[in-house]
C-alpha cells in the first residue's frame, strides 16, 4: 500500500521505482523493486523502495584488522608506487600473509 510522501529511492538509482504496467506478477509492481514498511524513532510509519537484488539478509563482511608491520609495508609500497600489480602485488600479499585483494 502507498503511503502517501514517504517513498524513497536508493541513491544513484536510474530506475525509478514506479508501477509498471507492464510486470509479469500482475501486481502493477516494477519487477526490480521491494518496498518495505519501517517504524522511525518517533513512531511514524514509512516507505522504503529498495532495489530487489540487495541482499538485505546476508551478513555484512568482516572488516580486515591489519597488524602494525602490515600497515607500514603497504604504506611504504603506497609511497613508492600507487598501484601495486601483478607480480609485485602477488609477492607483497604472500610476504604479509594476505589476500592479493587485500592488498589492492
Amino acid at each position: 500500500k502507498d503511503i502517501p510522501g514517504t517513498s524513497a529511492v536508493s541513491p544513484g538509482s536510474s530506475k525509478q521505482c514506479a508501477p509498471d504496467t507492464e510486470s509479469p506478477s500482475g501486481t502493477g509492481e516494477a519487477d526490480y523493486c521491494r518496498r518495505i514498511l519501517v517504524r522511525d524513532a518517533k513512531g511514524t510509519i514509512r516507505e522504503i523502495v529498495l532495489p530487489k537484488g540487495l541482499d538485505l539478509d546476508r551478513p555484512k563482511r568482516t572488516r580486515t584488522s591489519f597488524t602494525a608491520e602490515q600497515l607500514y609495508r603497504l604504506e611504504l609500497e603506497f609511497q613508492r608506487c600507487q598501484y601495486v600489480v601483478g607480480r609485485e602485488r602477488t609477492e607483497l600479499a604472500r610476504q604479509l600473509n594476505l589476500s592479493e585483494t587485500q592488498v589492492r
